[in-house]
C-alpha cells in the first residue's frame, strides 16, 4: 500500500474506533458529537487525497485533530523506544504528507513541546499513553481555537469537556483513565496493522502494549 491508502485505511478505523468510551465515562456528549463529525470528514478528505482530487471542505478542527496527530506520533515512537527513523519514515511521514493535504504548510509553534520523551511518565507504557491522550488533547484544543475560533463557537461545550477531561487522563485513579485506556489498546491494534513496519518492531510493539494493558 502506498501512503495515500495507508491513511485512507487510517482513517477508517479512526471512523470505526476513536470514540469515547459510551456508557463509561459520563459528560462528554458535546466532544462525542465534535469528534464523530471530524471523523467523518477525515474519511471524506482521505478519499480525496487517495483519488487525487483537491481537500475537501472541512472543519478547521479536522485541520486541528491530524496537525495533532503529527506530533503525537513522534512523541508515542519517542516514548516506546522505537526506531525512529524506521518509525519516522513509516508511521510519522504519511501522517505529515496527510496533515499538509488538509492545510498546507510547516507544524505550527504550539506543536514542539509534544516532541520529547515523557518522562514524567515513570517508563509505565499505561500512564505513557494517557499522558499523551492529554497533551494531545490539550493541543487539539489551542489548534481549533487558532485555526477556527468563530467556526468552532458552537463547540465551546466540547472545549470546555475537553479541558475537563484531561486532568482526568492524568490520574490513574479516575474513572477516565481506564476507560479511555481500553478504548486506546483496541484502536491501536487495529491502527498499526495498517504500517509495514519490520517484524523486529512489530513484535515490540505488540510487547509494549500487552504491558499497556496490566493497568486494566
Amino acid at each position: 500500500m502506498d501512503i495515500k491508502e495507508i491513511i485512507l485505511n487510517c482513517t477508517k478505523v479512526n471512523h470505526k474506533y476513536m470514540r469515547l468510551p459510551a456508557g463509561k465515562v459520563t459528560g462528554l456528549e458535546a466532544m462525542t458529537d465534535l469528534y464523530k463529525r471530524i471523523a467523518s470528514q477525515s474519511v471524506q478528505c482521505a478519499e480525496g487525497w487517495y483519488n487525487g482530487r483537491p481537500c475537501p471542505n472541512h472543519e478547521p478542527a479536522v485541520d486541528a485533530f491530524w496537525w495533532g496527530v503529527v506530533a503525537w506520533s513522534d512523541a508515542f515512537g519517542l516514548s516506546m523506544g522505537v526506531d525512529m527513523v524506521e518509525w519516522g519514515q513509516m508511521f510519522v511521514f504519511p501522517h505529515e504528507q496527510f496533515a499538509n493535504y488538509l492545510r498546507p504548510g510547516k507544524p505550527p509553534a504550539p506543536l514542539e513541546p509534544i516532541l520529547c520523551p515523557l518522562h514524567s511518565s515513570n517508563g509505565s507504557p499505561a500512564n505513557v499513553i494517557l499522558t499523551l491522550d492529554a497533551t494531545w488533547t490539550e493541543l487539539v484544543i489551542k489548534l481549533t481555537a487558532q485555526w477556527g475560533l468563530f467556526h468552532h463557537l458552537k463547540d465551546q461545550g466540547a472545549m470546555w469537556e475537553a479541558q475537563r477531561l484531561e486532568s482526568d487522563l492524568r490520574n490513574p485513579a479516575s474513572p477516565a483513565y481506564k476507560a479511555f485506556l481500553e478504548s486506546d489498546l483496541t484502536f491501536f491494534r487495529h491502527l498499526f496493522v495498517n504500517f509495514p513496519f519490520c517484524a523486529t518492531t512489530k513484535k515490540y510493539i505488540a510487547a509494549w502494549l500487552k504491558k499497556a494493558e496490566e493497568a486494566l
